[in-house]
């Protein structure tokens, strides 16, 4: 009987080792845009990677002197082929999760310094989404998502504009619905209970501390970039915890100044 048992226990792992694991919320990458004066446009696209593709696009605009405002987006999907039969690597279906997420925030920035090359910033914000799933049997469930964050950050741009690292430390309170839900007990157990307890677990408190390095020419970067998530009070939520993002920075800046109004214009002399 103990031997059984044994047999039970490992056919089990092993048919867990084959599933393919939803989770229902990943991280985007923290927009960390160290502003250094006004009238300065910052954007970024990167490609996003940890147990799935995505991408995110961020822009940051510096509206006055010490205020900053900022849109960012999210795009998130992987597909796998699960086997039906460990013991039979030819039965297989298609499972598949994807997601999209926007968000604005706005903040306050200081340079720091006579240079000016560290700067401190904090900004504020929220941003919706929403998620599809599907699953064996072509079962499906459709999710929505609210988060409310504040991400205090301290950043390093040299003087010559070729160097630019930054830290930040996100906060958000995150909340998630389960709109449409038609999974069946028997033949999607794991995933129906992990539906279930977002609906009974909806909200999760999320600390995500970001390291961003760009280098290349003043006006032009390319940057790696490391957000984890860590949840703080929810175990029931199955997520992704890291965001590993490359891509590239640009900078636009308006310099243009008033101009001297005074007229340069001398009429001729009457004799």
């Amino acid at each position: 009987m103990k031997k059984l048992s044994i047999a039970a226990s490992l056919l089990c792992v092993l048919s867990l080792l084959t599933a393919c694991t939803h989770y229902y919320y990943a991280p985007n990458a923290a927009n960390i845009p160290l502003f250094k004066e006004k009238n300065t446009f910052k954007g970024k696209v990167g490609f996003s990677s940890d147990n799935y593709q995505g991408a995110d696009l961020q822009m940051a605009y510096s509206a006055g002197k010490h205020i900053g405002v900022m849109v960012n987006s999210f795009f998130v999907g992987e597909k796998e082929q699960v086997q039906n039969d460990f013991f039979n690597s030819t039965d297989t279906h298609e499972e598949s999760g994807k997601g999209s997420y926007i968000e604005a925030g706005a903040g306050y920035y200081k340079p720091l310094g006579e240079q000016k090359v560290w700067i401190f910033e904090t900004y504020a914000g929220a941003g919706t989404g929403g998620e599809n799933h599907t699953y064996d049997k072509l079962q499906t469930s459709k999710l929505h998502l609210n988060k409310f964050f504040i991400q205090p950050s301290i950043g390093y741009s040299s003087k010559s504009g070729h160097v630019e690292v930054g830290l930040s430390s996100r906060f958000s309170l995150l909340n998630l619905k389960v709109k449409e839900n038609d999974l069946a007990f028997e033949t999607n157990q794991s995933e129906k209970q992990n539906l279930d307890a977002i609906t009974l677990h909806s909200s999760t408190f999320l600390w995500e501390p970001s390291l961003i390095i760009g280098a290349g020419w003043r006006d032009f970067k390319f940057y790696l970039q490391l957000t984890p998530s860590y949840n703080l009070d929810n175990p029931y939520l199955i997520m992704d915890y890291g965001n590993i993002s490359i891509g590239i920075k640009f900078t636009l800046k308006n310099n243009q100044t008033k101009g001297n109004t005074k007229s340069n214009y001398v009429p001729p002399s009457i004799n």
